[in-house]
C-alpha cells in the first residue's frame, strides 16, 4: 500500500516535469536585410557552440511566421544542423525572442536553450551588433521528479518510522 502511493505520487509529479523553455516571440521586424545579418549572427553563435553535423536542433514556434525565423532556419541547415519538426529529449531546444528595444531603430536578440545557456545581443538597424553577448551558461537543476521522489521517499521513511514506534 505504501508503495502504491509512493508510485502514484511519483506518476502525477511526472506530469508536471517539463523542459522550461516557452514559445519564442518576433516582434516588430527590421529590414529584411538586418533580419538576415540578426539570423546569421545567431547561426554563428549556435554552431561556434555545439557541433553542427552531430547536433539536431528543434526551434520553438512563435505565434505567427516571421522573417526571422524562416532566415534562422535556412542558416542552421546550411551550417549543417538537423532541425525537427517536433521536440524530442535527444534534441537541443531552442527558443529565441526578437524585439524593438526603443524607437530609434535598435533591436535584441535572445535566445533561450533547453541545456540552460541563454544568450542576449543588441543589435542596430543594419542587424549588426551594438556590443558583445550576454551569455549565460546556467547548470540545469536537478529533474523535479527527481527531486519529488527525493521528498516522497523521506515522507515515506518518516512515516513508516512514526509507525514502527
Amino acid at each position: 500500500m505504501k508503495r502504491a502511493v509512493f508510485l502514484l505520487l511519483a506518476l502525477l509529479l511526472s506530469g508536471c516535469a517539463g523542459r522550461g523553455l516557452s514559445g519564442s516571440f518576433c516582434g516588430p521586424l527590421p529590414s529584411d536585410t538586418a533580419v538576415v545579418q540578426v539570423a546569421q549572427d545567431a547561426v554563428s553563435f549556435l554552431a561556434s557552440s555545439y557541433p553542427p553535423g552531430h547536433t539536431a536542433l528543434f526551434l520553438m514556434p512563435a505565434k505567427a511566421e516571421n522573417a526571422f525565423a524562416h532566415a534562422l532556419e535556412n542558416g542552421l541547415r546550411s551550417r549543417g544542423f538537423t532541425l525537427l519538426m517536433e521536440d524530442r529529449k535527444d534534441a537541443l531546444a531552442v527558443a529565441y525572442t526578437l524585439d524593438e528595444l526603443r524607437d530609434d531603430a535598435a533591436w535584441y536578440l535572445q535566445l533561450r536553450l533547453s541545456d540552460g545557456k541563454a544568450l542576449a545581443r543588441v543589435y542596430d538597424a543594419a542587424g549588426l551588433p551594438e556590443a558583445g553577448r550576454s551569455q549565460t551558461e546556467a547548470v540545469a537543476p536537478r529533474p523535479l521528479l527527481e527531486k519529488a521522489a527525493n521528498k516522497a521517499g523521506a515522507a515515506y521513511d518518516k512515516a513508516a518510522h512514526a509507525l514502527n514506534d
